[in-house]
């Protein structure tokens, strides 16, 4: 049996892999990256590490040569390159006569959700379905330690929590459980055609964000609930490009757009993502991380 991962460099991929050294001999573990060298301590290890690049499909096809099961972590720019990229490492996988793809997909799958981002893991999913090949979609929610390390911290440092997404709710994840989750799906039979829901154990608003940040951080904060418009103000002063830009990182957006950030408070506000489940225990056999647990365990990104 071959495993492969991509995007093995980043940080899904390299938790992923380091999960996995625990459970599967060495050399069944392929990582795929557009920097092999990053991955020069698992070679060490015995892991295969390959070349892979979205954008040169003939090197994926390669990369994948062997595999049982794929992981395809889904790839960061937002919009029609992820889409081109999804489409080519799914052709490849096909080329290369790989069995099972398991695919990290998206709570909120919805046709009509306004999330930009929903597009494209649509557009993923109904390729897989059409592919021919076994597959799995991991659907995540929003990672816990993006409220707890990039969205908290300016608010207690300001005293003010910025929000458009009203009363709408997520059950925020930890990535540690996505990660997890794929993991258990990568070494465990049975899981060909189910779709997960891989959410924290409670649905939250920003507002009970706000509130559990004052609580670990000690210091006060005042939710302020404003209009889209409003919103859109605050990125545009201070500097967030509307769209995002291909091959960019925003630093403080990330490979997001002000626009694309936008879509997903609003689907965030109109319901779209209110999605819980328990399928991160059903899978590893623990309870999922609370958004208060992931505060606590990153309590020193908030400001003293």
């Amino acid at each position: 049996m071959s495993l492969v991962i991509t995007g093995a460099s980043g940080a899904f991929g390299r938790m992923a892999a380091e999960q996995l050294l625990g459970r599967i001999a060495p050399a069944e573990l392929v990582l795929v990256s557009r920097t092999p060298a990053a991955l020069s301590e698992f070679a060490a290890r015995g892991a295969q590490v390959r070349f892979g690049d979205f954008d040169q499909p003939e090197s994926l096809r390669e990369a994948f040569r062997g595999a049982d099961k794929l992981l395809l972590i889904s790839t960061l720019d937002v919009g029609e390159r992820r889409r081109r990229q999804h489409r080519i490492a799914i052709e490849a996988a096909m080329a290369a006569r790989v069995r099972h793809v398991i695919y990290t997909s998206s709570v909120g799958i919805h046709p009509r959700s306004p999330a930009f981002v929903i597009e494209d893991h649509l557009f993923t999913e109904e390729a897989l379905r059409r592919s021919g090949l076994a597959f799995t979609f991991l659907r995540d929610a929003q990672y816990a330690e993006v409220i707890t390390t990039m969205i908290a911290p300016p608010a207690v440092a300001s005293g003010e929590w910025y929000s458009s997404a009203g009363e709408g709710c997520m059950a925020f994840v930890s990535k540690q459980d996505c990660v997890a989750s794929a993991v258990a799906v990568l070494t465990t039979p049975g899981h060909e055609g189910a779709v997960y829901e891989i959410t924290g154990p409670e649905l939250l608003t920003f507002a009970d964000c706000a509130r559990l940040a004052a609580e670990v951080s000690g210091r006060p904060i005042r939710f302020v609930n404003v209009s889209h418009e409003v919103m859109q103000a605050r990125f545009d002063a201070a500097g967030v490009p509307r769209r995002h830009i291909e091959g960019s990182v925003h630093q403080a957006a990330g490979a997001w757009g002000s626009e694309e950030m936008m879509s997903y408070e609003r689907g965030i506000r109109e319901g779209y993502f209110a999605v819980a489940s328990h399928h991160v225990k059903l899978l590893t056999g623990h309870p999922a991380r609370s958004l208060r647990e992931v505060f606590l365990a990153t309590r020193a990104a908030l400001p003293v």
